[in-house]
């Protein structure tokens, strides 16, 4: 494997607040928690130790998560635990529910870890009991706290519902609305996730209206969750497909580095319950986003959204929409190529096929 310079443990002794920019390291945890989930998998050891800061080809970093000694499928698709098969983990980051049953721990004892180490950055000296709730003075106290409840049904449920909460507290650009009913939609937006037939029509009409006057709709695609998204696809498919392609487009945009995972996180709702010409435009969108940004991450995204796995129609697909929207896929495909070894064996034929071509 590669060498490590250091480990985030490393970094917190030199400076707990890691230069006042924890962003960077949060947000590629983030990434290697959602990726490990998304296989069946629950690391149950997470913490400071075991993230690893790792040198890229190009002179930047990344952060990512090792030591996978505990790491286990589904409870009771294994025999190979600990010795006891009861408890393991480490005090201060372990759940509680790791104390007395491992094999039942589940990924969301992943994210009570995750609130320890948000603790150990903004929470200052350590002063808390361990496997019990944890809370920060400032704009993290919610997220600490909803992390590390004691009872994991109380925790934030999945990765991506944490890495939205995660941004909003830490995103510090000042709110500026195009128009007072741009203001309200947004408030109406982070009210609830479920929106009646009016409301969906006020948000529909604020982004024809924004897309009528050549402004950005930001501020009410960053009020947008997934639980909005996903709920639409049961009230309204209609709308979720326009809404989809809303969002393709608008992901093609310029953004700050740990927005784009958000970014990717709404669109994977997007492409997971989209038919074959909505999941085509989230894929090209996911692409350009990812090698625009040089984020490795969302390039994985795309690999997975164009892989050999997918049906033959979707690929069809895709190749038109990279023909429509002039994308030259060949030199997007060589960035994946030198950014995270991406192969040509692992996409689908006909995308693979376009390399050729071009």
């Amino acid at each position: 494997m590669e060498l490590a310079q250091c480990s985030l443990s490393d970094e917190l002794e030199v400076d707990q607040t890691l230069g006042g920019d924890a962003q960077h390291a949060l947000f590629d945890i983030l990434s290697g928690l959602q990726a490990i989930h998304a296989k069946g998998y629950k690391h149950r050891d997470l913490k400071p130790q075991n993230i690893l800061k790792i040198q890229n080809q190009d002179g930047t970093s990344r952060y990512a998560i090792s030591d996978f000694g505990l790491m286990t499928p589904a409870a009771g698709q294994t025999t190979t635990l600990t010795a006891t098969n009861a408890g393991g983990g480490t005090p201060h980051y372990c759940a509680p529910e790791c104390t007395t049953n491992l094999r039942r721990a589940t990924p969301l004892a992943d994210i009570y870890s995750f609130g320890a180490i948000l603790h150990d950055i903004f929470g200052g000296i350590r002063n808390q009991l361990p496997y019990d709730q944890l809370t920060v003075v400032g704009p993290l106290k919610d997220v600490v706290e909803k992390c590390t409840w004691r009872q994991p049904r109380r925790r934030f449920q999945s990765v991506e519902a944490l890495r939205e909460a995660l941004f909003d507290a830490l995103d510090g650009d000042v709110v500026a609305f195009a128009s007072v009913e741009e203001e309200e939609i947004v408030a109406l937006l982070s009210q609830g996730d479920r929106l009646d037939d009016a409301a969906w029509d006020r948000v529909f009409d604020c982004i024809d209206e924004n897309a009528h006057e050549k402004r950005s709709n930001d501020r009410v695609f960053r009020a947008l969750s997934i639980e909005h998204i996903t709920a639409l696809v049961e009230d309204s498919p209609e709308l979720f497909d326009s809404l989809g392609r809303d969002y393709a487009e608008y992901a093609q945009g310029t953004f700050g580095f740990d927005y784009c995972d958000v970014i990717a996180s709404r669109a994977q709702a997007f492409y997971a319950h989209g038919d074959v010409g909505l999941c085509a435009l989230i894929a090209v969108s996911i692409l350009k986003l990812g090698t625009s940004h040089n984020r490795y991450c969302i390039e994985r995204v795309f690999m997975q959204m164009a892989s050999s796995g997918i049906s033959n129609e979707l690929a069809d697909r895709i190749v038109v929409e990279l023909g429509v929207q002039e994308v030259n896929f060949a030199l997007e495909f060589g960035y994946l190529e030198g950014s995270i070894g991406a192969s040509r064996a692992a996409i689908h034929p006909a995308l693979a096929d376009l390399l050729q071509v071009q």
